[in-house]
């Protein structure tokens, strides 16, 4: 998976958890401008290459989300995500 798709795989996940990419990287530790610089737009044609380390950190984020909720599901709770 190239940079690109991999910023679009990482949007829609956070799209479909009801999560916004400044809040997703925050739960990561990462600054949300950080993930912005990877991505390729009209205003950054030549966007920063992405750090491995920090994508992992926010597939795990993510991880962590659908852990919370199901948790929260087992617990007759509702889920945070759709």
């Amino acid at each position: 998976m190239d940079q690109q798709s991999t910023v679009r795989d990482i949007e829609e996940k956070a799209r479909q958890r009801r999560i916004s990419i400044p809040d997703l990287c925050a739960r990561a530790e990462i600054a949300a401008s950080t993930f912005y610089r990877w991505k390729k737009s009209p205003t950054n044609p030549r966007p920063k290459g992405a750090n491995f380390h920090l994508v992992e950190r926010l597939y795990g984020a993510l991880a962590a989300i659908d852990a919370e909720d199901a948790k929260r599901l087992s617990r007759g709770g509702k889920a945070v995500a759709a």
